[in-house]
């Protein structure tokens, strides 16, 4: 399953505030909280999310390092692909990086991470739940992995961060997909954040 439905711009599914308030007000399991705000405010890519673990996580300095490679028994790592070998990697070698928690996130990082040292999530499963989610939420359009990380892309761009700066959180390859973000966000002035979760 590929990360966005073809042939649609993850851009055009940002999802709006009340659209990203509504998702999680019907997030009533801890999984649930932990896909959305992992995708909606770190930025990670859905395989990130899949194979995030503990140790990933230091809540002293207030990141998430994100290595260049790891071992994974996971199905995905183990047999769909020969050249993996059980090693996981991000899609690219900017992928692996040290991020900053965003101020939503460690609540409900403490607190999933505090009994786990994995998600235990395919890909698929994640998408699967997503859906669910939306459908919950009376959402109609296209919720899914690469939405939520294209909205974290358009918050950092509302809050003022420079092109270079989102180019490094999100682990893009080239410069020009952060500054599309940071454009986007200067020129139309539609996106207002002003979420509050509880």
């Amino acid at each position: 399953m590929s990360n966005k439905p073809k042939g649609l711009s993850s851009k055009e599914d940002v999802l709006n505030p009340q659209q990203l308030d509504n998702l999680f007000m019907v997030c009533n399991r801890l999984v649930d909280k932990l896909i959305v705000c992992t995708l909606a405010f770190g930025g990670l890519r859905v395989s990130e999310l899949c194979h995030m673990r503990r140790d990933w996580l230091n809540f002293d300095e207030n990141t998430i390092t994100i290595p260049l490679r790891q071992y994974c028994d996971c199905w995905e790592c183990q047999h769909k692909t020969e050249d993996r070998k059980g090693i996981w990697r991000p899609k690219t070698k900017k992928g692996a990086r040290e991020i900053l928690i965003h101020p939503l996130l460690p609540p409900v990082l403490t607190e999933f991470f505090a009994t786990r040292d994995s998600i235990g999530l395919t890909r698929q499963r994640v998408w699967q739940r997503l859906k669910k989610l939306a459908r919950q939420a009376g959402i109609l359009h296209n919720v899914y992995p690469h939405a939520l990380r294209a909205t974290a892309a358009t918050i950092l761009a509302h809050e003022k961060i420079s092109a270079p700066a989102l180019q490094y959180v999100l682990g893009w390859s080239r410069l020009s997909s952060a500054e599309e973000y940071v454009q986007r966000v200067a020129s139309h002035n539609w996106w207002k954040f002003d979420l509050a979760i509880s």
